[in-house]
């Protein structure tokens, strides 16, 4: 495995050597996301447990049920509570605004999934043209020695292209499965603090 992968590599040419570093940082992107969003990692019945706990036992700032800072409804509440009592639509106005904030905490890196699952097929394309303009360049003699060189020339020159494919591929499909990861939880978040919201409701909203 590792000889073809060196023989691919030397075959393909310069641009063998941005997509290396392409596939290094959508398997590093990919493995970093999948373990900073597991669901029992950022949600979990504790936490809504904890809260509700907190809100019948008279919202005391000093027995905030802070355990984990990385749980949603935790980084969601937080910046709320501590200015309770509040009227309705300035706590709709602030979980927005903190919602927000932590979808873009949560989609960084996904970025630069998107952008690589772009930019990989062109890194391979532009592989192949230089392989075909060196290809042509040196072509000699006619017949059927021209032609062998000829096809053993863009089988090479096509190393990049499905290089280019290999890698894109996976990156879109990696960017679009954890955007909708990221999406889900944090839909799953929102309907926990509203539940709160709406059950606590005499607590938390100014009269």
């Amino acid at each position: 495995m590792t000889e073809q992968l060196e023989i691919i590599f030397n075959k393909g040419g310069i641009m063998m050597i941005p997509l290396s570093i392409c596939s290094f940082l959508v398997i590093l992107i990919a493995l970093e996301r999948v373990l900073v969003l597991r669901k029992n990692r950022l949600l979990s019945p504790h936490y809504l447990k904890n809260w509700k706990s907190w809100f019948s036992d008279g919202m005391q700032l000093n027995k905030i049920p802070v355990t984990s800072r990385s749980a949603l409804i935790n980084q969601l509440l937080l910046p709320v509570v501590t200015h309770l009592p509040l009227s309705e639509s300035k706590v709709e106005e602030k979980l927005v605004d903190i919602s927000r904030k932590i979808k873009n905490r949560l989609e960084r890196g996904l970025v630069y999934l998107d952008t690589i699952a772009g930019i990989a097929p062109l890194f391979g394309l532009l592989g192949t043209a230089l392989g075909m303009v060196e290809v042509f360049s040196r072509l000699s003699g006619s017949g059927e020695t021209k032609m062998e060189a000829l096809s053993s020339g863009i089988s090479e020159a096509l190393y990049t292209t499905v290089t280019g494919l290999v890698i894109g591929i996976p990156a879109l499909i990696a960017y679009n499965l954890l955007s909708r990861q990221i999406d889900n939880l944090l839909l799953i978040a929102d309907e926990q603090v509203n539940d709160l919201l709406t059950e606590f409701k005499n607590s938390i909203y100014q009269p």
